[in-house]
């Protein structure tokens, strides 16, 4: 697991760090500043011209930092540009421009002539971005706004000091321009806006640098943002030598329509590629035959859907251990009296997906029992159960999921390039894996089988939910590997949870029970 802190998270440990344990801050920006020179060092030669552009903040003053070390590695020409007033410059901005004077090196004013003249017509190798730190909150303008344009019509290695100047540090956004680096290191911990787009563009390569926060500092922040890695999967629920179809889970699939059986199908396969034990599709008549095809091994009930026989849906139901309510339901009337019916009368853990979500929506009913309730909404889906608008959404994604699972008391999986997953009061899961090849029909309808499989084998809501859309992004990314970006379909995402699944030790330790 690792932690995402917010621009105000980050200062809180900076400054428990320096003033209740009492690491001076100038040795903490040393030690972020020789992270710095580490990874421009590691990728250039002394022999390119390097151009520092710095404000008059601590940022700015890791800058003046960089700009001494790499002079001491040998970098022949290495010029400053200072932006802003140096009558406003912090205390360890005038501390590292002390070191300089001491050093004969100079600095230069960014006025307008001085950064044309430096930007445009000297040909720089490495731009070390030291303009605005994890603070900023206005818009870029003036001779930054100019400056940060030159620099990404440059060709040349642009290096950013902790974030890529112009990205809101806790949402993402653009401040109006924002430098396009190819590196950002970061200290500590990443920051909201290196992960959330649009600043993951503009971010290049993230390093994460240890510059000696205390753990205890970042203890103290609560409801901390966190994603998974790899080492996560240890997850995973343990499968039992002795278990038997029953030990892991009897998932219930509530989807499909006339012409949509490929919805059903692929959620009721992922269920069994995570590993449940048993799944029943429950389908309108007219898909009997395609999914018994495609899917031998599930148990098929189909009802007509002109005269739902309500004995038959309470028999499922009782079958199941989790309920997956909505892939390809479709619209239509008798639907949302499905799921009306199986909202009102579920006694176990469900995931409301697609159609489910839409009628959840048209009814406007709210009423039922949300213990164990899953939503799956994209930012479309979203938009109509909240009524704000995607660009509204868009703005602060991260505080609008929370507020929403809040107002409902449920686990809310927010799908998006990266897709959150909140139950309003833990810390925010913010997921980093997967890629655009998953942007097709049908693969919504795999991760919700994936957490009904995690569901179904005794994981947490809210773990299923977060290690569920782990898994999908890596499966996605295994599917990549095999068929690239352009050519992959829902379908080679099942594949990919069993091959994600085969590299994992069976030493897992327990979910926490539902």
């Amino acid at each position: 697991m690792e932690y995402i802190l917010t621009g105000k998270q980050a200062q809180m440990v900076d400054q428990y760090s320096i003033q209740t344990i009492g690491i001076p801050s100038v040795v903490l920006m040393e030690r972020a500043a020789m992270a710095v020179t580490k990874e421009i060092v590691a990728v250039t030669n002394p022999e390119m011209p390097v151009l520092i552009l710095a404000g008059v903040g601590n940022n700015g003053a890791d800058g003046l930092a960089v700009a001494r070390m790499l002079k001491q590695k040998g970098y022949s020409i290495v010029d400053i540009l200072v932006f802003g007033k140096i009558e406003k410059a912090t205390k360890e901005w005038i501390c590292q421009k002390k070191i300089l004077d001491s050093l004969q090196i100079s600095i230069k004013a960014a006025e307008e002539n001085i950064v044309e003249e430096y930007i445009e017509k000297k040909e720089y190798k490495i731009v070390v971005d030291a303009l605005f730190g994890i603070g900023l909150t206005r818009d870029v303008g003036g001779v930054f706004e100019k400056a940060i344009h030159q620099v990404n019509q440059m060709k040349t290695l642009v290096v950013s000091v902790d974030i890529a100047s112009g990205i809101h540090s806790d949402t993402g956004e653009i401040m109006k321009t924002a430098v396009r680096a190819d590196i950002t290191v970061t200290f500590g911990y990443q920051k909201m806006g290196h992960i959330l787009y649009p600043g993951a563009e503009y971010t290049g390569r993230l390093v994460v640098e240890d510059i000696g926060f205390p753990s205890v500092a970042l203890e103290q922040i609560e409801n901390k943002a966190f994603t998974y890695t790899k080492q996560d999967l240890k997850r995973l629920p343990y499968r039992l030598a002795n278990g038997n179809k029953g030990t892991f889970g009897k998932v219930l699939v509530i989807a499909g329509s006339k012409n949509m059986a490929g919805a059903a199908y692929l959620s009721a396969s992922a269920a069994y590629a995570m590993g449940a034990g048993l799944v029943r599709i429950l389908t309108v008549e007219e898909n009997r035959q395609i999914l018994q095809t495609l899917l031998p091994e599930a148990v098929m009930t189909t009802y007509d859907c002109n005269r739902i026989d309500w004995e038959c849906i309470d028999e499922c139901l009782k079958f199941a251990d989790v309920i997956v309510l909505g892939p390809g339901l479709s619209l239509s009337d008798y639907a949302g009296k499905l799921v009306d019916y199986v909202m009102t009368n579920r006694s176990v853990p469900l995931i409301l997906d697609a159609d489910g979500i839409n009628l959840l929506v048209k009814s406007q009913k709210w009423c039922y029992d949300r213990k164990d309730l899953i939503l799956t909404p994209h930012l479309g889906e979203l938009s109509r159960l909240t009524d704000k608008s995607i660009k509204q959404l868009k703005e602060n994604l991260p505080e609008n999921a929370i507020q929403f699972a809040q107002q409902h008391n449920i686990v809310a999986v927010c799908k998006d390039a990266r897709t959150i997953v909140t139950d309003g009061e833990s810390g925010l899961y913010i997921n980093k894996s997967g890629n655009s090849g998953m942007a097709v029909g049908g693969s919504g309808d795999v991760l919700t089988g994936i957490i009904a499989g995690l569901l179904a084998q005794e994981c947490s809501a809210r773990l299923s939910a977060c290690l569920g859309v782990y898994l999908h992004g890596l499966a996605g990314d295994w599917a990549k590997e095999q068929y690239g970006e352009y050519s992959m379909r829902a379908s080679d995402l099942i594949q990919g949870i069993s091959a994600v699944t085969k590299e994992t030790s069976t030493g897992a330790f327990f979910c926490i029970a539902r």
